[in-house]
């Protein structure tokens, strides 16, 4: 749900809801989340290479 939830933040849906933004909060500063955030963001930097 964090997933969705940060796009919507981009869309500038969630600063209207302040309960939203709350529970968006609490879901990013959860440890699972943060390991899982880093190891997608891991593996594209893997598939993109070395800089050009």
């Amino acid at each position: 749900m964090a997933t969705v939830l940060r796009e919507a933040v981009e869309a500038g849906l969630v600063a209207e809801q302040p309960r939203l933004q709350a529970y968006l909060d609490r879901c990013l500063a959860r440890p699972a989340f943060q390991r899982a955030l880093a190891a997608q963001l891991a593996a594209f930097s893997e598939e993109a290479g070395p800089p050009a």
